[in-house]
């Protein structure tokens, strides 16, 4: 009699933490996230096909977040006017940015050649990773 109540009570409390634990893996959501702030923006691919895209983000986020050099640097999409690849930077898993601020800035940044860029169009939902990227042009 005493090893069974010490068996439920052994039980009992890794029982309740199953039953906390067990519905926190919800699933990841295939909707794009839509920020504050509309970002309209034209994506030209590595096949020359444009698209018009509205709710842009990057990796989620309206900046660009990448290295410079040995630093890491953030960019609002308030400051740019475009972004384009630099030919032939796609190796070892990155790819090379110029990114043309408002201002007339030119700013070199790297990214993860899996970085994606998505947004709505007037037919459904866009996603692109970076490596396919020519351009992006904000309106």
């Amino acid at each position: 009699m005493k090893r069974t109540k010490t068996n439920i009570l052994l039980i009992l409390p890794l029982l309740a933490l199953w039953i906390l634990t067990a519905g926190m893996g919800a699933k990841p959501s295939a909707e794009v996230p839509l920020p504050e702030i509309d970002f309209k923006v034209t994506v030209k691919d590595d096949q020359d096909i444009t698209t018009k895209v509205h709710h842009a983000t990057w990796d989620g986020n309206t900046f660009f977040s990448g290295t410079r050099g040995k630093g890491t640097v953030t960019i609002t999409f308030e400051n740019v006017k475009k972004a384009t690849v630099v030919a032939g930077s796609a190796v070892n898993g990155k790819v090379d940015f110029q990114i043309t601020l408002r201002s007339g800035e030119v700013v070199a940044v790297t990214f993860g050649d899996t970085s994606s860029f998505t947004g709505t169009t007037n037919f459904g939902t866009y996603k692109i990773i970076a490596k396919s990227i020519k351009e992006i042009v904000f309106e």
